[in-house]
This record gives C-alpha cells, structure tokens and sequence, in this order.
C-alpha cells in the first residue's frame, strides 16, 4: 500500500477510528472504575489526513501501514509520577500491547514535556462479539502523562512544536530552565504524594485509643469514620466542609469527635429511623452529631431545614420527658 492510499483508507475510516477510540476510552474508565483509580483526565483523537500526511513526509515513512500506529490516540493524565506506572501496567493488564516505550528513560530533562509512557494497545480476543469485531487489527498508541508534563508539552507544543533545531539559542535555554523547574516542582508533588500515603499507613496501623489522639485532619478523620463505620461510605464534599465550619480551638483531636458522636448518639438513632434516606454517609453521621451538641457549629454548617427541625424536636422531646 503506497502513502496515497494509506491516506485514502485512513479518511474512509475514520469515523470507525473514532469509535475504536470512545471504546478504548471506555474500558480504560470502567477498569479504574472498579479498581478505584482516579484520572485527572482522560481523551482521545484520531488524526486527520493532512496530519499524517505531514508525518509521513517529515519522517520520510515509505510503508505507513507498518511503522505508524499513532493514527488513533488516547492520553491517560494522572497527578503523580509514580502512578503513570500503575496506569501503564494497567493497559497491559486491558489490552495486547504490541509496543510500550517509556520517553523519560531515552530523553534528557530537556525534553520534559514527553516524558511520557506510550503503548500501542489492541482488543485481544477477549473482547469478543459484534460489539469489536469492527475494530479487528486496530491499534491505539496511548499515552500516560502528568498534569505537568502535559501542561509543558502543550505550551512547548506551541512555541517549538517538533522542530527544535530552528529555535534560537537563547530562548532553548529558557525554555530547558522552565523544564527543569518543572521537573523540580513534580518531583516536590510526588514527595507529598508518598509522604501522604505513609501518613494514612501510619493511620491505618493505629490502635483506637492511638488514633483517638491524633489531631483532626482530612486523612485522620476519614481513618476515624472508616473504623467507626466501616459499612459506609464517606462524603469529601460534606467532610470538608465538616472541618472548614469545625471550631478548631474547640475540637483539635478526634478524641473531641468521638465524644460529641457519643453524646448525640440516641439523637442520631432516633433521626435515622425517622429519615434513612440522610444517613447514606458516615458524614452524615457526623455532621448531625456535631450539630445537636454544638450550637455553634450547628449556626455555621449549612443543615437542610428538616435536620435543624429534628434538633429541637427531639431535645424538646427529651425537656418533655424530664417534666
């Protein structure tokens, strides 16, 4: 197949690339999905004609069909360096990978912004069925990223693109300082990263009454309701706000949690037979303790009116029966 009619099957296929790249994409997403994996972003392309045809001419590619694999892209974009690496091992675990190729191991620190991890990946004869037949013999170039390395691709995408040697002196130089510095500020993120993740170890490894005097924080909070209610789930949204309207000189361990959880305890039986339906979340728990005992957090903490109702409710409930 000489390179016009290579282009001239890309094009009349392309809208078939196209759906092999949403697949792709899909069952990237349902496997983190089921595994827990978080994406900072995820896409997909296939490249237009005039694209590969400048490929092909910059590259001086006689037989496209054997040496370019690149037609249809999806670009996995995570936070950490370390997870680019999970990320890839997990394309091997998805797909039959024909090609993989870490950038950061051929390329120097000039080169940050392709840095990435890139595999050529296929439906194996797993995926059976109507449903991937049309994507026989396709393949996928998929590259994993981080959010830093993408942002200095595409801005190093534009001022330089791929020709490199046309750049002056002087602003190659800038350009591989930025680099640098941005390899300086990755590596500080993927430190916090590792040290976070011992913290939560740690955490995790604690007896109760240990835990109990830890000070609140997100992770010690989210330990804490975890062991207290390992049946539910827990709300970031409605965790965070718990600690932004948390009076800190009030409640500085989790020890001061626990009590009040506690101490509302009959109250929070009592409101989760009469509503179920708020108590999908171990914050909620939480947050409607906090605000039966603490009039103050219960002024700061936006309740839904039937929650502030339930609150007087039942401790008139309660001036009632002592009466």
């Amino acid at each position: 197949m000489n390179v016009a009619e290579y282009l001239a099957a890309h094009e009349r296929n392309t809208n078939s690339y196209k759906d092999f790249v949403d697949e792709v994409i899909f069952t990237i997403k349902e496997e983190c999905e089921a595994k827990g994996l978080k994406i900072a972003d995820i896409k997909g392309r296939v490249k237009t004609r005039q694209s590969l045809a400048d490929k092909i001419e910059r590259h001086r590619i006689e037989n496209p069909e054997q040496h370019v694999f690149d037609y249809a892209g999806v670009r996995i974009v995570c936070l950490f360096e370390e997870e680019k690496r999970v990320f890839s091992n997990l394309l091997n675990e998805l797909f039959d990978v024909s090609w993989q190729s870490d950038k950061k191991e051929s390329l120097g620190v000039a080169h940050m912004g392709y840095q990435s991890i890139h595999t050529c990946v296929a439906f194996g004869d797993s995926y059976s069925g109507t449903r991937y037949r049309k994507f026989k013999g396709y393949v996928c170039e998929v590259q994993v990223t981080t959010v830093l390395l993408e942002a200095w691709a595409l801005i190093n995408h534009t001022i330089v693109y791929k020709n490199e040697n046309s750049v002056p002196i002087s602003l190659q130089r800038e350009l591989n300082n930025v680099s640098s510095l941005l390899e300086v500020a990755q590596n500080i993120f993927d430190e916090a990263f590792k040290k976070r993740t011992a913290y939560l170890v740690k955490l995790g490894t604690l007896s109760n009454n240990s835990l109990l005097i830890q000070l609140i924080d997100y992770d010690s909070l989210t330990v804490y309701s975890e062991n207290k209610y390992p049946e539910l789930k827990i709300s970031e949204f409605w965790q965070n706000s718990l600690i932004v309207d948390l009076n800190k000189n009030k409640y500085k361990n989790l020890s001061d949690i626990d009590n009040v959880v506690n101490k509302a305890k009959e109250f929070i039986e009592y409101y989760m037979d009469k509503r179920p339906d708020l108590f999908q979340f171990s914050t909620d728990i939480l947050t409607k303790s906090l605000g039966y005992i603490d009039f103050e957090f219960r002024s700061r903490h936006d309740f839904a009116e039937s929650t502030l109702r339930a609150f007087e409710h039942f401790e008139n409930h309660r001036i009632g029966k002592r009466i």
